[in-house]
């Protein structure tokens, strides 16, 4: 009797916490979405918000953002050049894909460091 109340909580506390961390991941789906189209619209306002409310999840996402984006395409390239030729050998084509999407990841970088510290300096000068 005692065993099966047992192994009834542990199951319900499973449920409650799959379940919490479901929710959880919606809200930060959504708040990563908004973010990113509200960095696309009105960013000074975007890093305004995220500064604001010191979310340092919604910040590590929107920074992670393109880096993590870079590490896979370096990811898919390797793969790709290792199953293809069986050792890691690069043409023109790998090498282009590589300089272009790492130009592209340090533009984004510059973009979202020039309007974050924007956004600091203005939410510095009014506290």
């Amino acid at each position: 009797m005692k065993s099966s109340k047992l192994q009834l909580k542990i199951q319900n506390s499973g449920h409650k916490i799959i379940r919490l961390l479901v929710l959880l991941g919606i809200r930060e789906g959504y708040l990563l979405v908004r973010n990113v189209y509200g960095i696309v619209e009105h960013p000074f306002l975007t890093f305004g918000r995220i500064v604001k409310t010191k979310d340092l999840s919604q910040g590590i996402l929107i920074f992670g953002l393109p880096a993590g984006l870079w590490i896979a395409w370096i990811f898919i390239l390797l793969v790709s050049r290792f199953f293809i030729f069986g050792r890691l050998q690069f043409g023109f084509l790998a090498k282009t894909s590589f300089l272009a999407s790492s130009l592209f990841t340090a533009g984004i970088f510059l973009f979202f460091g020039y309007w974050g510290f924007w956004a600091w300096k203005k939410g510095r000068r009014n506290n």
